[in-house]
Parts: C-alpha cells; structure tokens; sequence
C-alpha cells in the first residue's frame, strides 16, 4: 500500500483553524481545572506549597488563582504553536509533543534546582507535569481533527477517495496493475462470445 506525503507546497492541506483553536479553548479549560484540583490537594490535603521556578525557592502567593491562569496561557500558546506546525512542518504532532516535553523538563528541573524542601518540589513538579501532559495529550488528539485534504487535488496531488485516517490524511490506495487478470469469480462467461467460443464479462 501507498502513503503519499502531504504538499503544502501544492496546497494540497487544509488546516481548520476554527476547529482546532476551539479545542484549545476547550484544552484550555480542562488544564486550569486540574490546576485548581492540584492547588486544592496540594494546599489543604498535604499543607504543602506550590513553589516557583525561580532560585530562591519562593512559593506562588495566590496559587488558586495564578497557577490556573498560567495553565490557560501555556493551553492556549501550545494552541498558537501547534497552529503554525500544521501549516509548515510534515510531522507537527511529533514535534509539537517535543518541543513541549522539553519546554516542561526545563521548567520541572528548575523547580528541582530552586532552594526549598523537598517535598514540595515534588508536588510542584507532579502538578506542572500533570499540566503539562495534559496540554500535550489533547492537543495532540485536536490536531488529528484539525487537518484534512484540501477540496481539490488531494495529497501530493492525488485524488482523495474518502478513507480519511488520523495520520493527517493518509490513505490507503492499491497500486495500479496493468497486468492484473480479472477475477473469474466476479465475471460473468457469456455464451454468444465471439466466434462462438464464449466470452467473460
């Protein structure tokens, strides 16, 4: 089976960007409730304190408040970013889960590196990742609805034929074979044929 690339080139993709930022919004929303669901258990449960990524090790004043609105900004720049992947890159789920992976190791590792006790660096550092992976997940699973063949030309130019998969457009087509036999058990044998000897149909 064939799997022709994508041609941004040729105009062949089609980002919708209203689908897509509407499942930011809504990845978003989910980020700052399990922000404010961690702040909860993390404060009241476990008495502990959310620390920032700063070297002095100074915890976050109004946790309930500010941790959320940052889960909501980072939703919605991964949003941005994954944005601008779809219409440039040919593997932009791939990369966005990396560039963001990287972009929490760094933030958990400073946590780790700031002055504090121990345990609540690892209580921050569950609840960013928790975030953090949350964000990636389902933006990820977004950006697979987000794409879809252009309406003319199809990928690389191919026509699509409506076995549209979460690869982002890849199909599965058989080859062309120009010395392919018919199949005897999908014809029909003829007895008028010509000179008499019967034909398939």
């Amino acid at each position: 089976m064939s799997y022709p690339e994508r041609s941004w080139n040729d105009g062949d993709v089609e980002v919708l960007g209203r689908r897509l930022w509407a499942g930011g919004v809504a990845t978003a929303v989910v980020a700052a409730g399990i922000a404010i669901v961690g702040v909860l258990i993390i404060s009241n449960v476990f008495d502990l304190g959310i620390q920032t990524a700063q070297r002095s090790g100074a915890l976050v004043d109004n946790a309930l408040t500010i941790i959320p609105v940052c889960a909501v900004i980072a939703a919605l720049a991964g949003t941005a970013l994954l944005h601008l992947l779809l219409l440039t890159t040919p593997r932009p789920a791939t990369f966005f889960s990396a560039i963001v992976l990287l972009v929490l190791v760094v933030l958990v590792l400073q946590v780790f590196l700031a002055a504090g006790g121990v345990v609540d660096h690892i209580a921050t550092a569950v609840l960013y990742t928790a975030i953090g992976l949350a964000i990636i997940s389902m933006l990820s699973g977004v950006s697979r609805t987000a794409v879809r063949p252009a309406a003319q030309g199809g990928w690389g130019g191919r026509q699509y034929d409506g076995r549209y998969d979460q690869r982002y457009g890849t199909y599965e087509r058989p080859h062309d074979d120009p010395y392919a036999q018919p199949d005897q058990r999908t014809t029909r044998y003829d007895p008028r044929g010509p000179q008499g000897g019967g034909r398939w149909q």
